[in-house]
């Protein structure tokens, strides 16, 4: 009888262990890249061989969203709606300057994890970098990356003294290698629009050490469940990685994006802006002068062939540890990037190529998940500001209120449920891209429109929005531009202007240097406009909240 009452016992506390297991608040392994656009193997961005082994395992063991879109195409407000879970006509974060605090008192994901007993632990660029970073998050906070991502510094990469290039002695190069870097960007101190290979270690790199630090957290033994954050900052440019990774690819071999003539003859002016001003990286006729486009091309594969080898160290080191089995993983790109589509290098556009983003997440080994499958492909329109209310559901707190997003798990548990038909991404002050599963809408903050059917055009080479079969389409898919804080967008020439509810006028000149940015109101520099704007208004009595003005 005693023995029978033992086994009895043993078997209970076998019993309640297994169901304490079940219930165990999961880990989770955040991961992020910079600028990754759709060139990795698992998805259809780059025509040639992309080398992203690492990425593409994550995608096979998880559910990799196709249709993900960022909430913006810069890494302020793309990161800010990240971590804050709002869209920049809540939290105000529109452009790259300060942290996101300084515009809302938002608790960032890090910060409500550890109100809710995780312990939080990141590096790198996480927020926006150049130790911009709000360590009030984190429990503990490693390495960052730096201004630039190395591995040089900031005074090896400043302008001042290049003539036409400096020569770094410790590495033995000359920078920049890209001829053109120093031709658009006056007004930028650093020739950041350029590539080179160093005959170093990835250890040598920031983000090596940011993989590093991510391997050592991941082998140790936590007494609270953990969010563990790495943010990596390649691909963004400068594309300086270690040799090994240029050895990859073949610079006969490089294959150039599909590109059309006449591309941008149906694009309206404040797309034409975007596209061709040199914001956030050089201009695509400079690119074309000093026969770059190639050797950029192979330099941004690098890049992003260094960041998935940073990712496979942290993959393998969570595989290999003590936490495999309860440990969700979130991969994550800020943004896209062009390589001369639409005639632009860099981010800030409306279309997919910015707006479009890897983003895979795994489940946890010993987690069954819905009809969850690994491998699954989710073409349902996803933003990355839904990751703020996922992680909430996956860590079993309470929903939190007043999130912009909503949590992806439905959609991870069955990748056709019922889901929203378009999402949002918003590019500075009143330009909105909608996406949906067949379509992607653009609207400018003039009124002129964009239209692309993205199963016959993924490109988005032409452009349907003067079609009069698809004004219902059009007239439809407005209704998802969000309300805004601003009452009124008006376009005059080259001069954008932004009204508040409270009647304060903003002023941005969007075709030069930080203006393209809307990061500077000039509109107490330059009076007179303001004036002839606010006149012009009250005179027509215009009362649209989306206006261009015509003078002939």
């Amino acid at each position: 009888m005693k023995n029978i009452f033992q086994i009895v016992v043993i078997f209970m506390i076998a019993f309640s262990n297994v169901s304490l297991a079940q219930n165990e608040s999961p880990n989770i392994l955040f991961i992020g890249v910079d600028d990754m656009a759709d060139w990795v193997g698992c998805m259809d961005g780059y025509p040639g061989k992309v080398h992203t082994p690492n990425i593409d395992r994550l995608a096979n063991r998880g559910i990799l969203f196709t249709n993900a879109h960022c909430t913006s195409p810069i890494c302020g407000p793309s990161r800010a709606a990240i971590l804050t879970g709002l869209r920049p006509e809540t939290s105000g974060v529109y452009h790259n300057l300060g942290h996101y605090n300084d515009y809302t008192d938002a608790v960032g994901f890090p910060l409500y994890f550890r109100q809710n007993g995780y312990t939080s632990l990141g590096a790198g660029k996480i927020n926006h970098g150049y130790g911009r970073e709000i360590y009030e998050n984190w429990d503990d906070y490693g390495p960052d990356t730096k201004h630039i991502g190395g591995p040089v510094n900031e005074e090896e990469m400043s302008i001042e003294g290049m003539d036409p290039t400096k020569y770094i002695k410790r590495f033995d190069v000359n920078l920049p290698q890209n001829p053109g870097a120093l031709v658009d960007r006056p007004f930028n101190k650093y020739s950041t629009w350029d590539y080179c290979a160093f005959d170093i270690p990835d250890s040598e790199m920031p983000d090596g050490k940011i993989a590093l630090w991510g391997v050592d957290q991941l082998q140790k033994k936590h007494n609270k469940p953990f969010l563990i954050a790495c943010g990596f900052y390649r691909p963004h440019q400068p594309f300086y990685v270690p040799k090994k990774y240029f050895d990859m690819y073949d610079l006969d071999e490089v294959v150039l994006p599909e590109t059309i003539a006449g591309d941008m003859f149906d694009i309206p002016t404040p797309g034409i802006n975007l596209a061709h001003g040199a914001w956030s990286s050089g201009k695509h006729e400079t690119c074309i002068k000093y026969n770059q486009w190639k050797p950029l091309i192979r330099g941004y594969l690098a890049a992003i062939s260094f960041a998935d080898a940073q990712v496979g160290k942290l993959v393998d080191a969570l595989d290999y540890g003590q936490n495999a089995e309860n440990t969700w993983i979130v991969l994550f790109s800020d943004h896209g990037w062009h390589l001369g589509e639409k005639e632009h290098w860099g981010k800030h556009t409306p279309w997919r190529n910015s707006t479009r983003v890897p983003f895979i997440i795994v489940p946890p080994q010993g987690k069954t998940i819905g009809d969850f499958n690994p491998g699954t492909k989710c073409n349902q329109p996803v933003n990355l500001v839904d990751i703020y209310p996922t992680l909430v559901e996956m860590a079993n707190f309470p929903q939190k209120e007043g999130l912009s997003g909503k949590s992806l798990i439905p959609l991870i548990e069955n990748p056709n449920a019922d889901w929203d038909e378009a999402t949002v991404t918003t590019i500075a002050h009143g330009n909105h891209a909608i996406h949906t599963e067949k379509w992607s809408y653009i609207h400018y903050y003039d009124g002129s429109e964009e239209l692309y059917n993205i199963e016959d055009d993924p490109e988005e080479w032409v452009n349907l929005a003067n079609v009069p079969e698809h004004k219902p389409l059009i007239e439809k898919l407005k209704k998802y531009i969000p309300e805004d804080r601003y009452k009124q967008f008006v376009r005059y020439n080259n001069w954008k202007v932004c009204f508040l509810h409270s009647g304060e006028m903003e002023l941005y000149e969007v075709t030069e240097g930080a203006g393209i940015a809307e990061q500077v109101n000039v509109a107490e520099s330059n009076s007179d406009v303001v004036y002839f704007i606010q006149d012009y208004m009250k005179r027509n009595n215009v009362s649209a909240t989306f206006y261009n003005i015509e003078i002939e």
